[in-house]
């Protein structure tokens, strides 16, 4: 063990959880599958109510602990020059993804083996201030995600799959069958706990991970239901429901999937879109803004001043922002969210 090490400042907390009683990969998979199969009949899982140690999100220094983890998750080499040190008791035990241009992090694990945080790397993009070999598949999957119908904006878009009809009519299963797609981020998340939980079979795992890691790992969450913090995401209730996640019989507020954002990133706020934006000018369909998941706004525009903008999107300022705030925002569920409304999915 290194010598000299900070410490990882996180507080946690028991909280009983609602999640299935069949978590094995295997089951959850077979249901995924059946889930889009045509006529499927709505399965009534075995729910049960769990106690188990959750990160205290009412703690400042936990939620800036977590998003400095999401930083290192678009690291490759740890202990680098931009690697931050998650301290002690936490070692980095070995990234996925890098020798590919495809989902990528790195799994965090304790001295013990009794809790593991994975966190998911997000979109490398010019508009974001990053670059890399994972921008054009960022942006495909980012595409599928947070859009309406394959980035269907208009008739002068490529499209990212093929489930557009005709004027704001798309297929309901065809868009379903693309986010499942075996070369997509979805279902490489999916790999990645399950190799990790093969690996660490008894361990309590957490996942985290900045706006498309974010979401990502707030699917992951859901599908298995991990506690989530997830930063800066858009939103993908959306994606979850084409997915046909299982949603625990309780009031959202009870949920474990936290998104942390502020309101001066369009992006979380879902308000990156339409001919002027930044993201719509970038090639990115950013249509999406509901979560399936607890919302904890910093509200910088009136606390900072600050103006709405894609640089108020990136990680690293706003662990910086974070930082500047003596307390946590109160994390409350979203209400009468609806997404492409004006669509029809047949």
């Amino acid at each position: 063990m290194a010598s000299g090490r900070r410490s990882f400042h996180v507080s946690s907390q028991l909280k009983t959880v609602t999640r299935m009683s069949e978590r094995d990969p295997n089951f959850i998979e077979s249901y995924l599958h059946y889930a889009r199969t045509k006529g499927a009949v709505a399965i009534d899982f075995d729910w049960m109510h769990e106690d188990i140690m959750v990160p205290n999100i009412t703690d400042r220094d936990t939620l800036v602990e977590f998003a400095k983890i999401t930083a290192d998750a678009y690291v490759e080499v740890p202990e680098g020059a931009d690697w931050i040190d998650v301290g002690l008791p936490y070692n980095e035990t070995g990234g996925f993804g890098w020798d590919s241009n495809g989902l990528r992090g790195h799994v965090f694990v304790d001295e013990t083996n009794t809790t593991v945080i994975i966190a998911i790397k997000g979109t490398s993009a010019a508009l974001f201030h990053s670059d890399g070999d994972t921008v054009s598949n960022d942006k495909v999957n980012d595409n599928l995600l947070f859009s309406c119908c394959c980035a269907r904006i208009s008739y002068l878009w490529s499209t990212v799959c093929d489930c557009y009809e005709k004027s704001y009519t798309c297929s309901q299963s065809c868009l379903e069958g693309a986010l499942y797609a075996e070369d997509k981020y979805y279902r490489a998340t999916l790999d990645i706990y399950r190799n990790t939980t093969s690996l660490y079979p008894t361990a309590n795992i957490w996942v985290t991970g900045h706006s498309l890691g974010g979401a990502m790992s707030a699917l992951l969450g859901r599908t298995y239901g991990l506690p989530t913090i997830a930063f800066e995401s858009p939103g993908e209730q959306l994606a979850a429901q084409r997915l046909h996640l299982p949603f625990p019989p309780i009031p959202l507020n009870e949920t474990t999937v936290w998104h942390v954002g502020n309101t001066a990133d369009p992006i979380f706020m879902g308000v990156c879109n339409g001919p002027t934006s930044v993201c719509w000018l970038g090639g990115y369909a950013m249509e999406t803004q509901c979560h399936a998941g607890l919302e904890c706004i910093y509200d910088t525009v009136n606390d900072k001043r600050w103006h709405i903008s894609i640089s108020n999107h990136r990680i690293r300022p706003i662990i910086d922002m974070m930082l500047s705030y003596n307390t946590t925002p109160t994390c409350v569920a979203p209400t009468n969210c609806q997404d492409c409304y004006d669509w029809n999915f047949v």
